[in-house]
């Protein structure tokens, strides 16, 4: 990002997946629906279509859920299943999260109740990642009609007496053209797609002038919008030794972990980092959790598990804000990064809802099931203690969830970038298809949404309105 003013000026990662399925293929495969009223609050603002009633028939058609139950799939191409066999200092977080009082929701996914501490559902098959590039874009590799570029860029889309004509890219070191005989549809991401838009003249008009970039559609609206969760860590140092799940990145242990992985795609290295959390409310008067918890059973030191130590670490974070960031181009190179600012901690309910994150952390950690491993707070440690210095704490060590999503968000007012079927307004045959269509960001990690919009919109794009498995498709 660029110097964030409400971080102290930090400048923030944002790595993307730049490979087949896109970030999918090397999140943390934690999968989270969201919550029923996010999509509500998507169809009141002008995306018809898109509540809660709308979207769980395409949620089921995408999932094949081990979990099984009425709200969930069984037959899609992305296998969902329930971590269990948790390491005794899950188990902790869990017992201590329902001693605090928290629920333990039966299905957090299941639109009935996400509240509580939770065991995550996670997109896996078989130890192996259940995400698009795998069950989606391998298996239509295979068709006729498909071809795959890789090592490709999209430079800008072809715009022709108001119609997205084509596709301009570079492939191996020549610019070439593809032409689209219907649509081209743009599936860049939460930065890339409105930078291909702006690069294409569809964007801010003052914007795109000052680069020299013709104009095809003035629409004020791309870029804006940019929403993320942010995180902060609140870590605790184990006297234990090898209690926690540090030991396994000792070198010996990870060539066992990965023999054990490639001979029977258990063990270690078949599931992700973050197996147990949980969501939370921040005050009693807030109508659904706007606080989520990530937990690991294991110590850091900024990003880097260390083998020698032993710990655990609360991963906690609002999701949601009214904090909101833009994209906007450096300059007229397709090859340039975009500049990103998401203007986290600009909204002072940030601060509010980290300090209460915080102290039920706090509360969860000092329960009795953390006993037997119980050790020193050392971020931001038991000293800080104040408003301020929570406050400070934040500021300072607060980071990316990697959650970026609607720059070009669906609507109808004179910001939106996209209608409720994902066109771009004033282009004709042009679709955005990812989380960048989001009109707000859904409570909890991103990708099971942002699958869930490519499930809708490809059907949209074949003119059915319900799933092909469903008795009332058309």
């Amino acid at each position: 990002t660029e110097p964030e003013p409400g971080m102290d000026g930090r400048r923030l990662d944002q790595p993307r997946g730049r490979c087949l399925g896109g970030s999918s293929s090397l999140n943390g495969m934690v999968y989270v629906r969201g919550h029923p009223a996010d999509y509500d609050g998507w169809a009141a603002s002008g995306a018809e279509g898109w509540a809660w009633k709308d979207v769980l028939p395409w949620f089921k058609s995408m999932e094949s859920a081990r979990r099984g139950g009425e709200t969930r799939g069984g037959a899609g191409p992305i296998t969902v299943q329930t971590y269990g066999d948790n390491h005794p200092i899950e188990e902790a977080f869990l017992a201590a999260g329902a001693e605090a009082g928290w629920p333990r929701p039966d299905d957090y996914n299941g639109g009935v109740a996400q509240e509580g501490v939770c065991a995550f559902d996670a997109n896996i098959r078989d130890g192996v990642r259940s995400a698009t590039g795998r069950e989606c874009v391998e298996p239509a590799k295979r068709r006729p009609n498909v071809t795959v570029l890789t090592g490709a860029h999209a430079a800008r889309i072809v715009i022709e007496n108001g119609r997205a004509t084509g596709v301009a890219y570079r492939h191996r070191g020549r610019d070439r053209l593809a032409r689209a005989s219907a649509e081209v549809l743009c599936a860049a991401g939460a930065f890339q797609s409105p930078q291909l838009l702006m690069l294409s003249g569809v964007g801010p008009g003052a914007h795109l002038r000052e680069l020299g970039i013709d104009v095809a559609v003035d629409l004020p609206g791309v870029g804006r919008n940019l929403q993320d969760h942010l995180e902060c860590h609140i870590k605790f140092r184990s006297p234990v030794k090898g209690v926690g799940k540090n030991k396994l990145l000792a070198k010996h242990r990870m060539l066992i972990a990965g023999l054990q992985w490639f001979a029977t795609r258990g063990g270690p290295a078949s599931s992700g980092p973050s197996r147990v959390g949980g969501f939370f409310r921040s005050a009693p008067g807030e109508s659904h959790p706007d606080i989520q918890f990530h937990f690991w059973p294991y110590y850091l030191e900024g990003w880097s598990p260390p083998p020698d130590e032993d710990g655990y670490v609360f991963d906690v974070g609002p999701v949601r804000s009214e904090s909101r960031g833009s994209v906007t181009l450096a300059s007229d190179d397709p090859f340039a990064a975009p500049r990103i600012v998401l203007n986290g901690l600009t909204d002072p309910a940030d601060f509010r809802r980290f300090r209460r994150a915080i102290e039920i952390a706090r509360d969860i950690e000092s329960r009795s099931p953390f006993d037997f491993c119980r050790g020193p707070e050392t971020a931001p440690g038991a000293d800080a203690a104040s408003e301020r210095d929570i406050d400070n704490h934040v500021r300072r060590n607060a980071n990316s969830a990697y959650h970026p999503c609607g720059t070009c968000r669906m609507g109808t007012d004179e910001m939106a970038v996209t209608d409720a079927r994902a066109r771009v307004r004033g282009v004709a045959g042009l679709r955005v298809v990812d989380a960048s269509i989001m009109p707000a960001i859904t409570n909890g990690n991103i990708n099971a949404p942002a699958m869930m919009i490519g499930e809708r919109v490809a059907h949209m794009i074949m003119g059915r309105d319900a799933p092909a498995s469903d008795p009332t498709a058309k």
